[in-house]
């Protein structure tokens, strides 16, 4: 007898877990019905995460349930920071925001720990459009034209802030290779840097994507008015086969070690958000719609038409274990890389 109300009660409470599994699903399939949800981009309007993140705007919404609408917001400062400061400690946790990020973020608080208060691991991940490809590029009448050329002859390098990738790199360069670049800030885009070398302000970039350069300045391409003079990776991309690699330059292996963790945040190229807390089956939900926006071709068109590319996408789960990997790198590589950085900055003052 005791075991048959043992397993009527074992019955009732599988029925019961069930029951509340399949509410709690149509629950979340529900939320989104009638709301809205804002994606808040670390840079200003005009630059290419902008544009991935405008594009992932007109298309991921039709795979939510509820079909909710998609708002771009654009907060730029420090590198992405200040927008990932709000979204983990202002904004709301219910799925109605995420963000847009640099590439740099999953790392930030490990190369510049004195502007971030949040951390990366606690993120819920969304997934990545794309991994990216990286270059270094100077003006044709910039005083040299090869990262060889640029050990005795100073360059003025342009660029958002410390943390991110242009600036990052260019100290680096001086600081592992003893190339002499002059390193200006205060950019709040590619595109505004762009803008800043047609205008003569700054003779180059030390790292911005190559889909930017493509997008945004073919012209510079076609004419020969820009030369690349270095790209990023663990060896050369074959669009670029006679451009050496960044890390082709090391001497040893302690610069090597810093090269590859610098590096590694190019694949996840383009990574996406929510707060942390935001209800995991929401987050499931954000997942699947952007996974299903990667591979949907309305979408694949759409980038295609504003000369932009989806190339490996990552998963929410994916990105996940990546950003956790990383934030476990060994605290002297990261030492190498912020003790350059913070030389750089007490240059500054």
């Amino acid at each position: 007898m005791r075991r048959q109300w043992a397993s009527v009660i074992g019955f009732a409470a599988c029925a019961l877990a069930a029951v509340c599994l399949t509410q709690n699903v149509a629950r979340a399939d529900e939320f989104y019905a009638g709301k809205q949800i804002r994606l808040i981009v670390g840079t200003d309007p005009g630059g290419t995460y902008d544009n991935y993140a405008r594009a992932i705007s007109r298309h991921m919404g039709r795979h939510i349930p509820g079909n909710p609408g998609i708002v771009v917001q654009n907060m730029p400062g420090a590198a992405g920071i200040k927008a990932t400061n709000y979204v983990y400690n202002v904004a709301p946790r219910d799925g109605t925001v995420i963000a847009a990020p640099f590439s740099s973020t999953p790392v930030a608080p490990l190369t510049n720990p004195g502007e971030t208060k949040f951390d990366p691991v606690k993120l819920a991940w969304i997934g990545s459009a794309t991994k990216e490809l990286y270059v270094g590029y100077v003006w044709h009448t910039a005083p040299a034209r090869s990262m060889e050329a640029a050990k005795s002859q100073p360059v003025i390098m342009g660029g958002s802030a410390i943390g991110t990738y242009s600036i990052d790199t260019a100290i680096l360069a001086n600081e592992f290779f003893g190339t002499k670049f002059k390193i200006i800030t205060g950019y709040n885009s590619g595109h505004e840097t762009q803008m800043a070398i047609e205008r003569g302000e700054v003779e180059g970039v030390m790292a911005s994507a190559y889909t930017n350069l493509k997008q945004q300045a073919a012209h510079w391409l076609d004419q020969k008015k820009v030369e690349i003079i270095v790209q990023y990776g663990l060896k050369r991309d074959p669009r670029l086969p006679n451009v050496p690699a960044f890390i082709e330059f090391a001497a040893n292996e302690e610069q090597r070690q810093a090269i590859r963790f610098v590096t590694a945040r190019l694949d996840h190229g383009r990574p996406y958000f929510a707060p942390p807390e935001t209800p995991a089956d929401r987050v499931e939900i954000l997942r699947r719609a952007f996974d299903a926006t990667m591979n949907d071709p309305e979408f694949r068109k759409d980038v295609a038409s504003v000369n932009i590319e989806i190339d490996s996408p990552m998963t929410g789960e994916e990105l996940q274990k990546f950003v956790a990997d990383e934030a476990g790198t060994p605290a002297d590589v990261v030492r190498r890389i912020s003790d350059a950085v913070t030389r750089y900055k007490v240059k500054l003052n």
